[in-house]
């Protein structure tokens, strides 16, 4: 499976190298290879030549870019990396693609939904949990005051602490097609 390592920001230095935006944390070294485009579909294969920290923001540096011009006309591109490259204590770490799919139970263990997308926004990371029939759907913030954050990469649940009846208001109505 290929996961989102971030988006292709401006160019730094003359030799090709980039910002990589919508990231917080430093390019592992375990990632050797990436796929850059503007959909996966058109995206292309690149080597990672080079990778950093400076001004507090991630840059790498890769093969599809050998001068700033180059690297300039990636800016936007989305960059995917495989996830077996990306290693994961099971114990303590989970990705947000683990949740998808998990099913979502309330604090007396009754069945709330399924979750079908995970949104990380700028000030949190929310859950979109659809119900049963597929009718509905609600953001539920993956904060603890919310969601038991004890919960092992493998699980196929994810509990709440709250009762469902916390959510009772914002559920949102899909439209059937």
């Amino acid at each position: 499976m290929l996961l989102k390592l971030g988006i292709i920001g401006r160019a730094l230095g003359l030799q090709g190298s980039f910002f990589v935006s919508a990231r917080d944390e430093a390019i592992p070294d375990t990632v050797k290879v990436v796929k850059i485009g503007r959909t996966l579909e058109t995206a292309r294969d690149a080597e990672v030549l080079s990778r950093g920290w400076q001004q507090k923001r991630p840059f790498l540096k890769c093969s599809l870019a050998s001068d700033r011009t180059a690297a300039e006309q990636l800016t936007g591109m989305t960059i995917w990396v495989d996830d077996s490259a990306v290693h994961v204590d099971n114990s303590r770490e989970y990705l947000l693609t683990d949740l998808i799919g998990r099913v979502v139970t309330d604090s007396d263990g009754s069945r709330v939904g399924m979750i079908e997308d995970v949104l990380q926004m700028p000030a949190s990371i929310n859950i979109v949990v659809v119900n049963a029939d597929k009718t509905a759907d609600v953001d539920i913030p993956m904060i603890k005051d919310y969601v038991d954050m004890d919960f092992k990469r493998g699980e196929k649940e994810l509990r709440l602490v709250v009762p469902a009846s916390t959510f009772e208001d914002v559920w949102n109505s899909r439209i059937k097609k």
